[in-house]
């Protein structure tokens, strides 16, 4: 990519895609729950979904499984206009999952079921240079820092983006 103007994406977002499972009894327990509703989760779809949403042209690579919430998690992305043409579906992991209830503004409880889940399946060779080099930037989170593999993973595009020129923001994803 010459210039940075002509790119055709605004920003790639690479890690977190899951489920969120809110519990509709407002201020109840989790034990107490009878009803939830589902919802886009993870960090950088949310964050990919949301720049869709307000006219960014925007891409995910992240990974989910080879199931109906893996299913959800694209089409939920496309719905909001991401490009998920990197959205690897991964046939040993299982999409992640969030149960969470709705309380006061510090008291929000959940669980989350992200053990050896789809998006931290994410492998350097998922990372294609001619895709990074489409975007103005490039955004990870710290998530996936955490492993050798995702970090690799993490270490290819960050390479190819300064190749290229594309900028690259780094969300800690500290919660």
């Amino acid at each position: 990519m010459s210039r940075v103007a002509e790119r055709p994406l605004d920003v790639i977002c690479l890690g977190r895609a899951a489920v969120d499972l809110y519990g509709q009894q407002v201020g109840g327990r989790l034990e107490d729950m009878q009803s939830f509703a589902k919802y886009l989760g993870g960090s950088s779809a949310n964050l990919a979904a949301g720049l869709a949403r307000m006219g960014a042209k925007s891409a995910m690579l992240t990974r989910v499984g080879d199931e109906q919430m893996g299913r959800f998690v694209r089409e939920e992305l496309a719905r909001h206009g991401v490009d998920v043409s990197q959205v690897r579906t991964d046939p040993a992991r299982l999409t992640a999952l969030v149960i969470l209830g709705i309380g006061a503004a510090d008291d929000i409880p959940h669980i989350f079921f992200r053990e050896r889940c789809a998006d931290m399946g994410v492998v350097a060779d998922d990372v294609n240079e001619e895709f990074i080099a489409s975007a103005t930037l490039f955004a990870v989170t710290g998530t996936h820092l955490s492993t050798e593999s995702t970090r690799d993973a993490v270490r290819t595009a960050v390479g190819y983006a300064k190749k290229h020129g594309t900028k690259v923001a780094l969300d800690i994803d500290y919660r």
